[in-house]
């Protein structure tokens, strides 16, 4: 893929802006025995027409599962037995099974990272909270990470297989949350290859990468299909990473999730990603509306945030996929 370089001050922005995003996580992954190459080839366009029609046919065969999954993950709080729960299916190639597989193994190994671990050392829960203390973070939160993943790290969850093991699995069968989140690593991977040349020093994540010659973009064309609207928030999540130029990146931002709060996401006041976009200043999720909610964090640029939001909701109800600047 060719690649433009820019300065090396604009890409240490960008990338502080969007280490912070909360909602898709853009961590470094390696692919094991993935296939996601045959999605898109230059020279074999028609594997990528093939492979539309097949993710248009499974959505619509697997919106109830997905559904399924997707309101057990978000009930269950105790993510090692989910996990068991749902691991059979994820061996038998359901792919909704697999990308929510994916999801917690990675959620649990990043939260025990920052909640439960400490120079190696793995953290009781008093120890736990007592640094969570140390470090301004929530204790609730800590509790929260504590009851889901413990027993992550009282066991060992290589039974379970690896996070992006499953993740490329899903993606390579269509699943549009899956490649929705592979296209964000990817883009996420191609900035930090940017940093490196531009800085001169080698990357230091070189032997832990996508392996891939797919293009993010194509990825999130064939997602933003479903119509899901935790989709369209990965879309807008991902704006800087599209296009790291862009002076409109944070109107396009915020307008994706106005499309995608208007369209279904839980965008209330205890939905996870409003609570860490609040955390600074609690009064900011106290709005009435998620329209309200948006229109709070747009300020002056609501009426750009606004109008391209109905941009976007016409080429989506229209089907024109092609002209949504992804």
């Amino acid at each position: 893929m060719k690649i433009k370089r820019i300065p090396l001050i604009f890409c240490v922005v960008i990338a502080a802006s969007v280490a912070a995003a909360i909602y898709v996580r853009a961590d470094k992954v390696q692919y094991q025995g993935s296939s996601l190459g045959s999605l898109r080839s230059p020279n074999h366009v028609g594997q990528t027409t093939e492979v539309r029609v097949a993710a248009a046919n499974s959505v619509s065969t697997r919106g109830p599962s997905s559904i399924r999954y997707k309101t057990a993950f978000a009930e269950s709080n105790n993510y090692w037995a989910y996990a068991h729960e749902i691991l059979p299916a994820a061996k038998a190639g359901d792919p909704d099974a697999q990308f929510y597989l994916s999801r917690l193994l990675e959620k649990c190994d990043q939260d025990n990272k920052m909640f439960f671990q400490h120079k190696g050392q793995k953290l009781t829960l008093d120890e736990g909270l007592q640094f969570a203390v140390q470090r301004h973070l929530s204790m609730a939160s800590a509790q929260s990470v504590f009851e889901k993943c413990h027993e992550f790290q009282e066991n060992d969850p290589a039974e379970l297989g690896s996070a992006a093991a499953w993740l490329a699995k899903a993606t390579d069968a269509g699943q549009p949350l899956a490649q929705a989140t592979t296209a964000s690593k990817i883009l996420m991977q191609e900035l930090m290859q940017r940093f490196s040349q531009a800085s001169g020093a080698p990357n230091p994540n070189a032997s832990d990468v996508i392996e891939s010659n797919t293009d993010p973009r194509e990825l999130l064309r064939l997602a933003v299909e479903s119509k899901d609207p935790e989709v369209f928030f990965s879309i807008g999540d991902v704006q800087t990473l599209l296009d790291p130029t862009n002076t409109d990146a944070s109107t396009n931002r915020l307008a994706w999730w106005l499309v995608a709060c208007e369209r279904g996401l839980d965008c209330s006041a205890n939905a996870d990603w409003v609570k860490n976009t609040c955390a600074s200043d609690p009064q900011c999720a106290s709005v009435d509306s998620p329209r309200d909610f948006v229109r709070t964090l747009a300020q002056d640029s609501w009426p750009d945030v606004e109008q391209r939001a109905r941009e976007i909701s016409a080429k989506l109800d229209a089907g024109k996929w092609d002209e949504l600047g992804i």
